[in-house]
């Protein structure tokens, strides 16, 4: 029985297109593109958005590389020492800003898959980093934002 971590991913045009250039497209698959298309160490370097190192201050967990102490303290005050306020808008993640170097159109069905994954990432790191603690892992993808974002928060009980 095969039980599936992540959904079929959908809008790859540039695997589509990589793969209708085989004669035998069906010989071809993700693992093909991977092995011809790419880099053992952007795929590395990716991991760092997929399990970041994290930062607890005064109970709030946050993203390393979001990190100011400075930052965090203006948010504490105005959120009057709400840490799960804090750590809602300081690990606020927008695709299009980690990605804003990328200058091929890239659809934004391929931003939302990668949220998605990004979210389920978090939640597994979060678990092995805080077992004690619950966290909430969010997607979003409204008017109000720009493009997909994840953010991530602690659940108290």
């Amino acid at each position: 029985m095969k039980i599936q971590t992540i959904r079929q991913f959908s809008g790859l045009s540039r695997f589509e297109s990589w793969a209708s250039s085989w004669a035998k497209k069906d010989d071809v698959d993700i693992f093909s593109y991977i092995s011809a298309m790419c880099n053992p160490e952007d795929c590395l370097v990716f991991c760092r958005l997929l399990f970041p190192d994290f930062f607890v201050s005064q109970g709030a967990v946050l993203l390393n590389a979001k990190y100011d102490h400075d930052v965090f303290v203006v948010w504490l005050t105005k959120f009057d020492g709400d840490a799960r306020a804090v750590e809602k808008i300081m690990n606020h993640t927008h695709l299009y800003d980690v990605f804003s170097g990328c200058t091929d159109e890239v659809d934004d069905v391929i931003f939302e898959q990668l949220a998605e994954i990004i979210a389920l990432s978090w939640r597994l790191a979060l678990k092995d980093k805080f077992p004690d603690s619950k966290f909430s892992v969010d997607v979003s993808n409204s008017d109000q934002d720009y493009g997909p974002t994840v953010t991530f928060y602690q659940v108290f009980e």
